[in-house]
């Protein structure tokens, strides 16, 4: 795919350039440039304010006890990692960290929590039980506050940028609430 989008920007390039349309070529290149940084700007912003409430969080113990108040359900979900304290923390911590919509932030604990749940995986190229159902759960869990969709919105200059949210929670519990249970059947059948 890179390739082809590669060759793609090569031949348009070679016929601005054949075609003598050098000032359109360079005015584009620096219009896409503009529009990015105007992009990706509020997204990082946004991304750094909810990482550094996260990371007060974890300081001042809330995350911890959010792990703590996770932990049973997490424990009958996961039941091969009862015992693996560390993991079901990272577990923990993605499902929290995804449940206030920080995907970014959520990232390095679902890899913890897959380098974690590796360790009882008696094949490397097979994912267990409970892998499959940790991607279930950080693929369709349930968002409380989508802080990315919500700095797009903004933005954008959406007028009511909140407005999506009791949809966005929904939306993300009946996902969870069907993935879960497609889960626990398929897992059930094994």
């Amino acid at each position: 795919m890179n390739v082809l989008w590669m060759g793609m920007i090569s031949a348009s390039i070679v016929y601005g350039l054949i075609s003598g349309n050098t000032q359109m070529i360079n005015e584009s290149i620096l219009q896409v440039g503009k529009e990015t940084f105007d992009f990706v700007l509020p997204l990082i912003c946004v991304t750094s304010f909810w990482n550094g409430v996260l990371s007060i969080a974890e300081a001042c113990g809330l995350l911890r006890k959010l792990e703590r108040l996770l932990a049973p359900f997490l424990r009958r979900l996961l039941p091969d990692l009862k015992e693996d304290e560390q993991t079901l923390s990272y577990v923990a911590a993605n499902v929290s960290a995804n449940f206030f919509g920080l995907g970014s932030a959520a990232t390095p604990f679902g890899l913890k929590a897959m380098e974690g749940m590796q360790k009882h995986n008696q094949s490397a190229h097979t994912a267990t039980r409970s892998m499959v159902t940790f991607l279930v759960l950080n693929t369709a869990g349930v968002t409380v506050f989508s802080t990315t969709i919500l700095a797009l919105r903004v933005s954008f200059h959406s007028q009511m940028a909140a407005d999506f949210m009791p949809y966005a929670v929904i939306a993300t519990a009946f996902a969870s609430f069907v993935g879960l249970l497609v889960d626990r059947v398929w897992n059930y059948h094994d």
